[in-house]
């Protein structure tokens, strides 16, 4: 009895890492903590993620928006400065032509630095660098200058940053070729914009922003006021190089974190950089993340305490449970008197353990009392079984001798069949070869009949042809004289507008000579002259258009008479042409009867086959089904003495497991 109780409680002694009531704890606080971390990490990585990219967004618009107003700026110098450039007074002025003075091209300049209102001033120069007049300053030779190099070239050129020589400003220089009517460069017009006012613009419409030029050096900064000594290069920068707009995280430029973002203006190659401080930017996203945390671990908290006490409600009934076990696991029956009437399933589990310990103790008893009649009987069917065995494995040997000789005649047969099946497939193939030839021959008949019939119809058009071509090149010629009679117009056209351009340029002079009270008269004179060179350049489109219908027409003529020979060479080969198909014809009504003829002794041959096939197919049919009968007799045979074995065994086996029932029912007390 000692021994028994000292075995009882090590069952029942369960470490706290091995028992259910601290893995219970452990999952319901993992089904609770796990969705809530994953929950807290992915609310903490959708705020800052949101707040990045919310930041990230607003600075991208910015960045665009400055880099629009940015264009704008340098689209209304430009204007300026083709507009000065395309001014007829200034074209007549950088020719030397009409005597204008200085001080009118003065005025001029001054009229559009006053449009522009930024404190700037305008300059023209000539192809030799050296500048003719400017709205005020002293004028300076700039052949060396980057900006009048590409000016000259025909190019519209804003440069990269410059320091001004004479006032030690930092600038940078727009260029406007100056071409005459014809395109030749007569000198450029050129505008410096101080960088101070890029300052002032940036400080206006941002709080961190700078602009950068196409050498990677810094042109303006919103917060910082850059003179001449001040070079920033950004070349190794994150934002200097690549897309031509994007947005970075940059900690390695400054001391503080900071989003940048950028967009590269199109006209001048300038890039606007806009930037904010990443921890300001991700201060309220990380605040709000914080306060879920906090949530988070009180929730936890809750969790825990609520996680112990059901696990205790949960462990106690199985504990009393485990016990009983226990005790019938040492051969004992013994009930459950706690937790009987609980309500719920714990109550149900005890109560159904109780009810299973009173069951099982009504069974062991019969069980004890069946053992031994079981053991006496299955002796006697293992006796039974051995003796079924050994009849059945002789018939199993007969039946298989039989079904090898219908196996073996059924396959003879079959390869008989397959060879005069063989045989019956060629008889197709050469009755398949004349009905393609013969239905061959008969689409050659008939395509042959069908090109004589071509052929005759081709030789009445072209006759037709031939008639229709004389037609085509008089009607030709008739229109080569109405050219020739356009053009005379043409020329007319071109001289009066010619004549209307030297008025015009005449009343230009006149008016620029006549200063202010002029300016209206100058205006007409211009429009004028801009109809007169029109008109001209459309009596000079209109002229060379009827001068390639000339060309055309006289091509026109010589093909119709090439047309006209190789038709009437055609003539003679299509009746050559024409008695050859009809001598076919009668070759290919010779070729008809005679593939008939070996068609029909294809069919002969081919009805004897099938009826041969038909007689080979039913007797390999039969050969098949008796060696498949055979087959199924000794399967059969053999499963039955596999059956009979297995019965045997079964029979042995029932014996051992009575022996053993009887030995375990011995353990019940």
């Amino acid at each position: 009895m000692a021994k028994e109780s000292k075995n009882q409680k090590g069952k029942n002694d369960i470490s706290l890492k091995n028992s259910i009531k601290t893995r219970l704890i452990a999952v319901m606080l993992l089904v609770v903590a796990v969705p809530l971390i994953v929950s807290l990490v992915i609310s903490y990585i959708t705020s800052t993620r949101k707040a990045q990219t919310d930041a990230e967004t607003a600075l991208a618009w910015q960045a665009k928006y400055l880099a629009a107003s940015y264009e704008d700026i340098i689209d209304k110098n430009l204007m300026v400065l083709r507009s000065v450039a395309d001014n007829p007074t200034t074209i007549v002025y950088m020719q030397g032509t009409a005597g204008i003075e200085d001080d009118v091209m003065v005025k001029m300049l001054t009229a559009g630095d006053n449009i522009l209102n930024d404190g700037n001033v305008m300059a023209i120069a000539d192809t030799t660098g050296m500048q003719k007049v400017r709205s005020s300053g002293k004028l300076v030779d700039v052949k060396d200058r980057e900006y009048f190099q590409e000016a000259i070239k025909g190019n519209i050129f804003i440069s990269n940053v410059l320091t001004n020589k004479t006032t030690g400003a930092r600038q940078i220089t727009m260029a406007v070729p100056i071409k005459d009517e014809s395109g030749n460069i007569l000198g450029e017009v050129q505008r410096n914009y101080n960088l101070d006012e890029l300052h002032n613009f940036l400080q206006a419409e941002t709080d961190d922003a700078f602009i950068m030029d196409r050498d990677k050096l810094m042109a303006a900064h919103a917060k910082l006021e850059l003179g001449p000594d001040d070079v920033y290069d950004l070349t190794g920068a994150a934002y200097a190089s690549g897309d031509d707009a994007g947005t970075i995280i940059d900690s390695t430029s400054f001391e503080s974190k900071l989003i940048m973002s950028w967009f590269t203006d199109s006209t001048t190659g300038y890039r606007i950089v806009v930037s904010a401080n990443y921890d300001q930017a991700m201060a309220a996203a990380k605040t709000t993340a914080m306060i879920t945390v906090v949530v988070g671990i009180i929730m936890l908290i809750i969790a825990s305490v609520i996680s112990l006490l059901m696990a205790n409600s949960f462990t106690n009934p199985i504990k009393a449970v485990n016990e009983s076990l226990s005790k019938l696991a040492d051969g004992r029956f013994a009930k459950i008197d706690k937790f009987t009437q609980q309500k719920d399933e714990f109550g149900a589990m005890v109560n159904n353990t109780n009810t299973v310990i009173e069951k099982l103790d009504d069974i062991v008893t019969s069980i004890k009392a069946s053992a031994n009649d079981v053991e006496s009987s299955s002796m006697e069917l293992s006796d039974m079984a051995d003796q079924i065995s050994q009849t059945a494995e002789d018939v199993s040997n007969a039946v298989q001798e039989i079904a090898s000789g219908a196996t073996q005649q059924a396959d003879e047969i079959q390869n008989a069949s397959e060879n005069v099946g063989n045989i019956g497939d060629a008889v197709v193939d050469v009755q398949t070869s004349t009905n393609d030839l013969e239905g061959l021959a008969s689409r050659m008949q008939e395509a042959s009949e069908a090109s004589s019939a071509s052929l005759s119809n081709l030789q009445e058009s072209s006759n037709e042809m031939t008639g229709k071509i004389d037609e085509i090149s008089s009607t030709i010629s008739a229109t080569q004289n109405a050219v020739t009679n356009i053009n005379d117009k043409v020329e007319g056209i071109s001289s009066i507008a010619t004549q209307t351009n030297l008025l015009s340029l005449n009343a230009s002079i006149e008016a620029a000579r006549a200063g202010e009270a002029g300016k209206g008269f100058a205006v007409v004179a211009e429009e004028i002259g801009k109809l007169a060179e029109d008109s001209k350049k459309m009596a000079d489109d209109i002229r060379q258009e009827m001068d390639i219908l000339l060309d055309q027409s006289k091509a026109a003529v010589s093909a119709a008479e090439s047309i006209k020979d190789s038709n009437i060479t055609q003539q003679s080969a299509l009746g050559e042409t024409l008695t050859s198909v009809n001598s076919m014809l009668e070759d290919i009504a010779s070729t008809v009867g005679g593939v008939q003829r070996i068609s029909r002794g294809a069919e002969t041959c081919e009805s004897s086959k099938n009826a041969v096939v038909d007689t080979m197919s039913a007797l390999s049919a039969i050969s098949e089904e008796n060696a498949a009968s055979s087959e199924e007799t000794g399967a059969s045979m053999e499963e039955l003495s596999a059956t009979v074995t297995t019965l045997a065994g079964s029979a042995n086996n029932l014996k051992e497991i009575a022996a053993k029932l009887n030995e375990d029912m011995s353990f019940f007390k």
